[in-house]
């Protein structure tokens, strides 16, 4: 693209307007700089599109004394951007972008070079030019004030808007999960994380049943299994009891089987959940297990990268739906500290004790005895470690029924 194209865009007062803050003489050519000049002058005085032969009458106001060949080569230059080819407005602001960001580049480099050989005044200049691109970088619209209606300000915290729990005192105390909301479900390898979460989206009074709309993304275990394990927690059929009525347990879990998906997610990145969740517009995600997806970036620690990727899920449950939100559940690793115990506590959380606290509107602990002397035991205590959304902390005690990866009080 040559700079005449451009500088035939920049005579249009819209595109002038919306790119203004990159454009700057030093994007053009030497012979084009005074030009590009001129045309900023000509739309701060008239805020109009402006004409070739407006242009040339501006140009020559402020330059009166111009010789006859410098004036000449401006008349050409004009001209020729007055028959430039037409080039798309989107692409040329791209080119903008890209030619405006080198420039920045070249004097950030020389800045650097004037510092490394002693001079003071450098490191100001750097200081001022930084503070000029930040401020280029401010968005133009920063969207609406909240509202004043107070009614639609309840309908945000409301009851009614938030999917419930199937167990009793949870529902009554935590009230559910709602949409723009990250919970996450936390316990020690072979306790029934998993199962917990399906019973909460499959099982008895459900989050399915209550009409939610549930992904569950697996990366652990095979979806497959996990889908199965769903059937059970819906149909109340054990493994044995399906495979004997296949029949029989495909018409009993027809009634949310459009609302329960599952999907097999091992290897994927943030990148690929946030897609999927862009794709599918659920009302309620479930990530098993969400510690495993990964990060394109480098850390120095384990716990930087968790608590990057927590704060990407919670965002993940702010943005879907075009912005109106979903629920994010992940489930997460205790730590060994956590074997044995019946309430866990946030110091229990695998890898990162502080970074994922922080980012979760709700935090669950899953514990259970010392399963050496009574593996089959089936008492499962369900610990409410962070809340947010009511406040209330506690534990609760329930069974949970392996067959049919249900949770009972």
């Amino acid at each position: 693209m040559s700079d005449h194209s451009l500088l035939k865009n920049c005579l249009n007062n819209t595109f002038f307007e919306e790119n203004k803050s990159k454009l700057r003489p030093a994007l053009f050519d030497d012979s084009l700089k005074d030009i590009y000049s001129t045309i900023e002058s000509a739309h701060q005085k008239f805020n109009k599109d402006i004409t070739s032969l407006e242009l040339m009458t501006v140009w020559k106001s402020k330059n009166p004394t111009s010789t006859g060949s410098w004036t000449a080569e401006i008349e050409d230059h004009i001209h020729t951007i007055s028959e430039a080819e037409e080039i798309d407005t989107e692409i040329s602001a791209e080119v903008i972008e890209n030619l405006w960001r080198q420039s920045i580049g070249l004097d950030v480099a020389n800045l650097g070079i004037l510092m490394s050989e002693g001079h003071a005044s450098a490191m100001d200049q750097l200081t001022t030019l930084v503070s000029k691109v930040s401020k280029s970088y401010l968005p133009d619209d920063y969207g609406e004030n909240v509202t004043d209606d107070i009614y639609e300000l309840l309908a945000v915290v409301s009851d009614d808007n938030r999917f419930k729990f199937n167990i009793e005192t949870l529902s009554r105390n935590v009230y559910g999960i709602g949409r723009g909301e990250f919970g996450v479900i936390a316990a020690y390898s072979n306790v029934g994380k998993t199962a917990f979460a399906i019973s909460l989206a499959a099982g008895p009074g459900g989050f399915c049943q209550q009409g939610a709309k549930v992904c569950y993304v697996a990366n652990e275990e095979y979806a497959k299994r996990t889908k199965l394990r769903a059937i059970q927690a819906y149909t109340g059929m054990t493994k044995d009891e399906i495979a004997l009525d296949p029949a029989a347990a495909t018409a009993r879990y027809a009634g949310i089987r459009d609302r329960l998906i599952f999907v097999d997610a091992q290897g994927w990145d943030i990148q690929m959940l946030e897609g999927y969740i862009a794709r599918e517009n659920c009302d309620i995600i479930i990530v098993d297990m969400a510690d495993k997806i990964s990060l394109s970036e480098k850390f120095n620690s384990g716990h930087e990268r968790l608590r990057e990727l927590y704060y990407r899920l919670r965002e993940c449950a702010k943005k879907a739906n075009d912005g109106n939100g979903c629920a994010v559940i992940g489930i997460s690793q205790a730590s060994a500290e956590a074997e044995g115990k019946t309430r866990l506590t946030p110091t229990m959380l695998e890898g990162s004790k502080v970074g994922k606290i922080s980012e979760t509107d709700l935090l669950i602990g899953i514990g259970r005895m010392d399963s050496a002397d009574n593996p089959d035991d089936p008492a499962r205590w369900i610990t409410v470690m962070k809340n947010k959304i009511s406040g209330w902390h506690g534990t609760v005690q329930c069974n949970l029924e392996v067959k049919v990866s249900r949770y009972v009080v």
